[in-house]
C-alpha cells in the first residue's frame, strides 16, 4: 500500500478562498489518482488532504509513488501553490472488509501494514518517498534497479503503536 499526503499543506492555503482550497487538493488527489490507476492500483480513501493507494504488487506501488513525486515535481514550476508531498509505502497482510452499521457502511482495509506506512509517513521530509524493509526486499527480488533507488534512512525507527519493535526503513529523497 502507498500513502500519499501534501507536506506543508495548512500554511499553503492559509490566506486562501474555501475554493480555492479545495482545488489546491484536488489538484493532489487527481495526480494519486491518474498513478494509482496507470500502475493496476486503486485509491481507497480520500481523507483531508492525503490519501491511501492499494496495488497487487509492491513494483507497481513504487512506480506509482515514482510518478507521483515526478507529477508534482513537473508540476511546481507552473503552480500558484505548489503542492509538495510524503510518500510511504508497505506490504503486508490486510483484510479487507465491510465496517459500520446498516445505516452506514464503508468498506476498510484493516491490518498492521496499514498502521505502520500511516506513521511512517510522518518520518519523511516533504518530497521523499519512505519504505519499509519489505517493501525493499520485494524490490531487490522483482526489480534490483528500483530497489537501488532506496538509501537506508534508518536501521531502527521507532514508532507510535510499534514500540516493542524497531522498523527498518529506507528512503528516497
Amino acid at each position: 500500500m502507498l500513502f500519499a499526503d501534501i507536506a506543508d499543506s495548512t500554511p499553503a492555503i492559509l490566506g486562501v478562498s474555501p475554493e480555492e482550497a479545495l482545488r489546491f487538493v484536488q489538484r493532489f488527489m487527481e495526480i494519486i489518482t491518474d498513478a494509482a490507476l496507470t500502475y493496476c492500483g486503486d485509491v481507497k480513501d480520500y481523507e483531508g488532504d492525503g490519501a491511501l493507494l492499494y496495488f497487487e504488487s509492491v513494483t507497481e506501488a513504487t512506480q506509482a509513488a515514482l510518478s507521483i513525486r515526478e507529477a508534482l515535481a513537473a508540476e511546481k514550476s507552473d503552480a500558484e501553490l505548489p503542492l509538495r508531498a510524503r510518500l510511504s509505502l508497505d506490504v503486508g497482510e490486510i483484510v479487507i472488509g465491510v465496517i459500520g452499521t446498516p445505516m452506514r457502511r464503508s468498506v476498510a482495509l484493516i491490518g498492521p501494514s496499514i498502521n505502520l506506512a500511516a506513521r511512517l509517513l510522518k518520518q519523511i521530509p516533504p518530497d521523499g518517498i519512505i519504505a519499509t524493509e519489505g517493501v525493499i526486499e520485494k524490490l531487490r527480488a522483482e526489480i534490483p534497479a528500483l530497489a537501488e533507488r532506496f538509501s537506508l534512512f534508518n536501521e531502527k525507527l521507532e514508532l507510535k503503536g510499534f514500540e516493542k519493535q524497531y522498523v527498518k526503513a529506507y528512503a528516497i529523497r
